[in-house]
């Protein structure tokens, strides 16, 4: 998915884990020559609430492209939320649910 973001802007998004599945990995990244930075959280059964209640966190200005993943993810609903260090114009997320 490609999505833009402002500065000290949050976006959740709900993901479905399917039961069995090894690893739960989102991977953010921007085009080159895009300025902005940006934040990605995760966590699991409910909405992330920075800066404690999150299972993984991801920094654009440390690495990009930014990758959270969780080993053997809970069945059911995960949350994945986007906050906007500065304002970046595209940016795109990919959510994966992988069996190894």
């Amino acid at each position: 998915m490609t999505t833009g973001i402002n500065q000290l802007s949050r976006t959740v998004y709900e993901v479905d884990v399917p039961a069995g599945k090894k690893r739960l990995q989102v991977t953010a990244t921007k085009p080159a020559g895009i300025n902005g930075q940006f934040k990605v959280y995760v966590r699991q059964g409910s909405a992330p609430e920075v800066p404690n209640a999150v299972e993984c966190t991801a920094d654009s200005s440390i690495s990009l492209p930014a990758v959270c993943s969780i080993v053997n993810p809970v069945e059911g609903k995960a949350y994945v939320m986007v906050e906007g260090v500065t304002n970046v114009n595209t940016l795109s997320l990919r959510v994966d649910v992988l069996t190894k």
